[in-house]
């Protein structure tokens, strides 16, 4: 009897071990960014309330198919990237954590891009896609989209690759709705291929095309435009009639802990004060030119156009969430020729 007492004292021991040595999960949180600004904004959250906060820094179309690839078991806490297109996919996938707090001190811009089921929050935005082009091979730019189906622009337009380059599918979806819609809007994108449209993979090939001459003007997002523009002067950006507004968007990770989540709520709101917005302009490179959703931002910097000289339109983020898939499908086969 002494001996089996003695040996399952030892099993237990031996269990209560293992449950000791077992690795327990990692503190803080995880941040999985497709923004520039990102890591520098998770050092000064961890530097002030001493949270830690594991940067992952992927390109966005990178980011959204790892959080896809991972599934119910996110190895994540939040993602910061462009497009709430995205975001509405991922949560119709069950994947976000719903009912997160809007931001305070919203614009009546900002107010219109909160997710209806707070799977979402935005945390500014650009445009998807404006022109960037060199005026001494092209002396007037488009002005509309419709303009670049003109034999002027034959051969002389590039626009990244929407499977790769994630901000390029909203960009693609405002060229469809411009043109009717989807289906309707095809003919217009048939078009723009038949006119010599060119894709690279994402913006540094897109615009190293256009610094190389073997294209004349880029679509690509408002801030990756202008930032270029900044550093290589002699460039000039077009904003389209009409532009499309890419809100960038933080999302959560369904299912965390009580202590995960609340520590999300507190960068959420960190990221948000104007001390913090004037950080991510300052460090955000060409993601530090977007304009802000808050009342209390620091103003945009210099190079974007004031908002109230331009025609934007806002698309329905579910709508056209749920067709990305058979959009990009679609637009590959356009371009390869298939």
């Amino acid at each position: 009897m002494r001996k089996a007492i003695a040996g399952a004292f030892a099993a237990f021991i031996a269990i209560v071990a293992v449950f000791m040595l077992w690795p327990s999960p990692a503190p803080g949180l995880v941040l999985y960014s497709g923004l520039d600004y990102g890591p520098a904004i998770a050092a000064a959250f961890t530097k002030e309330t001493g949270i830690k906060v594991t940067v992952v820094r992927l390109a966005t179309g990178s980011l959204l198919a790892r959080i896809a690839a991972q599934g119910q078991h996110p190895d994540w806490a939040l993602a910061w990237f462009d497009g709430a297109t995205a975001a509405t996919a991922l949560d119709d996938a069950g994947l976000l954590a719903r009912n997160l707090p809007a931001p305070q001190n919203l614009t009546p811009t900002g107010q219109s891009l909160v997710s209806k089921d707070g799977a979402y929050i935005p945390t500014g935005f650009t445009l998807a896609g404006v022109f960037i082009s060199d005026p001494a091979r092209l002396q007037t730019p488009p002005a509309s989209w419709q303009d670049l189906t003109a034999p002027a622009f034959r051969n002389q337009v590039g626009m990244n690759d929407p499977s790769i380059s994630g901000p390029t599918y909203p960009a693609l979806a405002g060229m469809l709705d411009q043109a009717g819609g989807w289906p309707q809007g095809q003919d217009f994108v048939t078009a723009l291929k038949a006119n010599g449209l060119q894709m690279f993979d994402k913006n540094d090939a897109t615009l190293a095309a256009l610094q190389a001459q073997a294209i004349s003007l880029a679509m690509v997002q408002s801030s990756a435009a202008v930032y270029f523009a900044a550093n290589h002067p002699g460039l000039r950006v077009t904003i389209p009639t009409p532009a499309y507004m890419l809100p960038n968007v933080m999302v959560e990770a369904a299912g965390l802990p009580a202590r995960q989540r609340a520590e999300a709520e507190r960068f959420m709101a960190f990221i948000m004060r104007p001390d913090i917005q004037k950080l991510r302009q300052a460090q955000g490179e060409a993601d530090g030119y977007y304009w802000p959703v808050t009342s209390d931002a620091p103003v945009p910097l210099p190079g974007l156009p004031d908002l109230a000289t331009l025609k934007i339109v806002t698309l329905d983020p579910v709508a056209w969430g749920r067709l990305e898939s058979t959009i990009n499908g679609w637009f590959a086969k356009v371009m390869s020729g298939a």
